[in-house]
């Protein structure tokens, strides 16, 4: 009977085992709990006590656009990996042998890469005399070099780059569970192929969706070298801002305020995001 217990509820830590967890929770409240909370506590008191920073922040126009271009920024990058990430997922999951090795070392080796690399080999492709424009002159299409950089494209274009592992990893994971012999079943009943997919397989992907798009969208939140080199003053996020404050207006008050508004706008939707999907996006992650 206690074995079913355990196997009902595997998160179960038994107490001779508990003092296994006091190592990492202590360098988790030094490390991460005790910066955070002093990044709180410098959005109210610095320079002054009270609620000038966020009076700031809510007050002023550029402060809130910033915030919303960086949620609207990572809800497109979230769409665009979704719409790409799917059917690489879906090739990758049905795929044997050397064609799923070739293909896995083609979704991994870019991880190895630094990003800010990648992003610098991007300002090569979208600058004026980059790659992409001598191309397009080359053929015709324009009569002058298109500025690309700094705007919204190259952005995009980055950060899907640098995104797309993330989302094609749990849903290959997740399509790779899913038993094919459902897909022949409803065949068998009456169903063409798009109807199999649409009814069987797409809902039973939906928990490798789920935690794609909340893994990719709440670290787009948080990029700050791909807007900083693709972006500038035009396309801007948050966390560019925050080191704006920071390091070059000294602001370190308002920098913290600014975070910790991140900080709270990115659980709300994470907990909206999970109350929508039914806790599917959390447990899939935790997996």
């Amino acid at each position: 009977m206690a074995r079913s217990v355990d196997a009902a509820r595997p998160w179960t830590i038994s107490r001779g085992h508990a003092w296994l967890l006091a190592a990492p929770l202590v360098f988790l409240a030094i490390f991460f709990l005790w910066p955070l909370a002093r990044v709180v506590v410098r959005g109210f008191v610095d320079p002054a006590l009270g609620l000038g920073n966020y009076a700031r922040i809510f007050g002023d126009g550029p402060y809130l656009r910033v915030i919303w271009n960086t949620i609207e920024t990572a809800a497109a990058v979230t769409a665009i990996c979704l719409v790409v990430a799917y059917p690489v997922a879906y090739v990758m999951a049905r795929a044997r042998g050397a064609w799923l090795q070739i293909m896995a070392a083609l979704i991994v080796i870019p991880l190895w890469t630094s990003v800010v690399i990648r992003s610098y080999a991007w300002m090569v492709v979208f600058q004026r005399r980059g790659v992409l424009n001598d191309l397009l002159l080359g053929l015709g299409l324009v009569d002058t070099p298109v500025r690309f950089l700094p705007g919204s494209i190259g952005v995009h274009v980055g950060m899907v780059h640098i995104m797309l592992p993330f989302m094609i990893l749990p849903l290959v994971a997740n399509m790779r569970g899913i038993d094919q012999t459902l897909l022949r079943a409803a065949e068998i009943l009456g169903a063409n192929p798009f109807n199999a997919f649409l009814r069987v397989f797409l809902p039973l992907s939906l928990p490798g969706i789920n935690a794609g798009v909340a893994l990719v969208f709440m670290t787009s939140l948080g990029f700050f070298i791909t807007p900083a080199l693709l972006g500038g003053p035009q396309h801007m996020m948050a966390a560019v801002l925050i080191e704006q404050q920071a390091n070059v207006y000294l602001n370190w008050g308002l920098a913290s305020a600014l975070a910790s508004t991140l900080l709270v706008v990115t659980l709300a939707i994470y907990l909206f995001y999970l109350r929508v999907t039914g806790g599917a996006a959390g447990t899939a992650i935790g997996r």
